[in-house]
């Protein structure tokens, strides 16, 4: 039960995101048009419920290597939703997702690594992950490789990063990069707070 919860976490955060990606989104050939009609007519019958029509859709284009429903194909797997509940296929097609470049299924991937839910606990693939899509400029992971960064989570530790991810996270979502900054607070000892006040110097000019 505690895995499916957590999944659902990432679920929630990454269809709101998948629903605005989608409205930018402009078809160049009849192909790409008709896989993306295929797409929502999925997302459509899965927020609906309807989750064996979403399977029906997404399955085609998945195995065609589409990232999209790749991705969501791992979401049903995760929850059990017109699926058996299969971990194992859900890293499997985030897999597929994330090795194409797709930040939301390299997100999603990392986290699992992070948690160990359906692989075994890996920090290092977890932070590999969650900064690939970092770079792609998917907000929650640079956050979240900030907070890596700041622990030393599957990464060395620096500060001067973390504060770095930090401020990107918070400018793409339009936040104070200042409130982000003091979430690293708890984090710090003695030696690394007298660090944090110097970059703090450098950071507050920006």
């Amino acid at each position: 039960m505690q895995k499916k919860s957590n999944v659902c976490s990432f679920e929630i955060y990454y269809l709101y995101k998948l629903i605005i990606t989608l409205l930018l989104v402009i078809t160049s050939n009849l192909s790409t048009a008709t896989a993306l009609a295929d797409f929502n007519t999925g997302l459509d019958a899965y927020q609906k419920g309807d989750f064996k029509t979403a399977l029906g859709e997404w399955l085609p284009d998945a195995e065609k290597g589409d990232p999209h429903a790749q991705h969501m194909l791992g979401f049903l797997y995760a929850n059990g939703r017109g699926v058996e509940l299969k971990p194992e296929l859900t890293v499997h097609w985030w897999r597929q997702a994330a090795s194409q470049g797709f930040a939301p299924a390299q997100y999603t991937l990392g986290s699992l690594y992070r948690k160990g839910l359906g692989v075994p606990y890996n920090s290092k693939k977890a932070a590999t992950w969650i900064e690939r899509a970092a770079d792609a400029g998917y907000p929650k992971a640079q956050y979240d490789i900030g907070i890596m960064y700041a622990n030393g989570e599957g990464v060395t530790q620096d500060l001067g990063t973390a504060y770095m991810w930090l401020d990107q996270a918070a400018r793409a979502r339009g936040a104070d990069p200042e409130r982000y900054r003091e979430t690293l607070d708890k984090h710090l000892n003695g030696a690394q707070r007298i660090e944090e006040d110097t970059l703090k110097k450098g950071w507050y000019r920006k």
